[in-house]
């Protein structure tokens, strides 16, 4: 969306607010911004609170109680944070906006503020309670939801701001708006800086966050062009806990190679090309025609998952958010971007390299770092062959491996959840995405053969959906013998699905 000029009456209270009392609809003048500054200036606040209240205040965001007085240390209300949000951040009414609210907050100064923010899905109406301080963390969550962000970039801002203490107070939530309003997506965005982070990777600074349709991989391949040969393999990921840095994965660049970026046809920014590798650990056989490679952590390598703000909140404790030249616990990390489309080469000992593909979606599961390769269809990994690893992209330490015999995976049961969906679950957890692009056959005892393939990152434990595929359905009384397509797995015994 695009930033709009504030067109909003300034906010005005009456008189002093507790935590236990709401103001009344009807209020005096407001007290001029002018006069609203010297008055706030007399209070005891640090020089950001202060800066952040004379930003709210000149946007007409802020304007603080009859007397002028800001009140930047008294807890924040759900009635007051509503307003603030909404202000600062043009939140609009839904064109059908079903928010209600019960009538004991009918003619209320805070009621159309707080049913926009119930319209962005800041909080419920039954939730809502207007006298009630808020918490740093509740703050925080609807900031997130505000500015279509993960609930950890705004715990971050809001950390870096906050006390501690539980509940938020009003110059927290000035500042956490100030930073907020840097946040808010724009359709306008443009870019501030291009470097490359490793040999698949750029780093583009913008001058905020792209408009989630601009972040799309359909968008960003026609407004991000390249010349000599680069291109964008995914979408740009914005990282967490920032405002304007997003990871661009880009086809492999030659180092030291002079690049133009064109953005949206008219914007030019060179950069120079990178021939760092990415750091491989290890590589080692995870099925019949699949092999891993491993990076760690631990020694200054990480996915992308764990530090863009699309996968963070669905990360727990595995979420990062990395410092100034995506630095942890001040040291700098390698970080691997998407590998979309990514191949690599695997040569048996005394034999002919075979091109292998990436596994889509397995760069990043279980906690682990272990992108993993297939092999073409029909090929599979000899038995006592060495084969060792290698690509223009990444390097591996540990990079040959000899290939055993991989036991299938045991499937224990199939369910249909409804007519086009599965629940396959395996006899033990696999702890990893073995899943990944598999598919299994359904043979119904009418004569019908249906194919379902599995629903990428759907797995939870042993059990991950499957969907059937070119519009098939389960019908209705039929009975269908299951099994898997290939010998990636095996069933435990003879297994049947009826139709729903």
């Amino acid at each position: 969306m695009k930033k709009e000029s504030r067109t909003i009456a300034a906010w005005t209270l009456a008189a002093a607010i507790s935590v236990g009392a709401v103001a009344p609809a009807a209020a005096s003048a407001a007290t001029p911004v002018s006069s609203l500054k010297t008055i706030a200036l007399s209070e005891s606040m640090d020089a950001a609170v202060q800066q952040a209240v004379n930003r709210l205040t000149e946007q007409g965001v802020l304007n603080g109680y009859d007397n002028g007085t800001i009140r930047p240390n008294q807890p924040v209300t759900q009635a007051e944070a509503a307003k603030l949000i909404v202000l600062a951040l043009n939140l609009q009414p839904a064109a059908s906006s079903q928010a209600a609210l019960g009538n004991e907050h009918n003619g209320k100064w805070y009621a159309s503020f707080a049913k926009t923010a119930i319209d962005h899905g800041l909080f419920t109406a039954a939730g809502f309670a207007p006298n009630k301080a808020v918490s740093e963390q509740e703050l925080a969550a609807w900031v997130a939801k505000a500015v279509q962000r993960d609930a950890l970039s705004a715990r971050t801002w809001m950390q870096a701001i906050g006390d501690g203490s539980d509940a938020a107070t009003r110059g927290e939530t000035a500042r956490l708006l100030v930073l907020a309003e840097e946040s808010v997506r724009s359709d306008d965005a443009r870019i501030i800086s291009v470097k490359a982070l490793d040999s698949i990777a750029l780093e583009v600074k913008t001058s905020g966050p792209m408009s989630l349709n601009d972040e799309t991989i359909e968008r960003s391949a026609e407004t991000f062009q390249f010349d000599g040969g680069l291109t964008i393999v995914n979408q740009p990921r914005l990282k967490t806990g920032t405002t304007n840095t997003y990871i661009v994965p880009v086809s492999t660049m030659e180092a030291g190679k002079r690049y133009t970026l064109t953005y949206k046809g008219d914007q030019k920014l060179t950069f120079d090309g990178s021939g760092e590798l990415i750091r491989f650990e290890q590589a080692r056989q995870v099925a019949n025609d699949t092999f891993e490679v491993e990076a760690l952590l631990a020694n200054g390598v990480v996915d992308y998952g764990y530090v863009i703000t699309a996968y963070a909140d669905g990360r727990g404790s595995n979420a990062l958010v990395l410092g100034d030249d995506n630095a942890l616990n001040g040291k700098t990390l390698q970080i691997i971007a998407s590998l979309r489309n990514r191949t690599a080469v695997l040569t048996p000992a005394g034999g002919e390299p075979i091109t292998v593909s990436y596994v889509g979606f397995t760069q990043s599961t279980d906690g682990k770092q272990e992108p993993k390769f297939r092999l073409p269809a029909g090929q599979k990994l000899l038995p006592g062959v060495t084969y060792t690893v290698s690509a223009d992209w990444f390097e591996t330490k540990n990079a040959s491996f000899v290939a055993g015999s991989v036991e299938p995976l045991q499937i224990a049961s199939a369910q249909a959840t409804d007519s086009k969906t599965l629940a396959v679950t395996l006899a033990s957890d696999p702890g990893d995405e073995l899943f990944a692009f598999r598919s299994v056959k359904l043979t119904g005892n009418d004569g019908s053969e249906l194919t379902a393939q599995y629903r990428v990152q759907t797995r939870k434990g042993a059990t991950g959906v499957f969907d059937l595929q070119n519009g098939g359905e389960l019908k209705s009384g039929v009975t269908y013998a299951f099994a898997p397509l290939g010998d990636w797995a095996v069933a435990k015994s003879a297994i049947t699905v009826s139709g729903i």
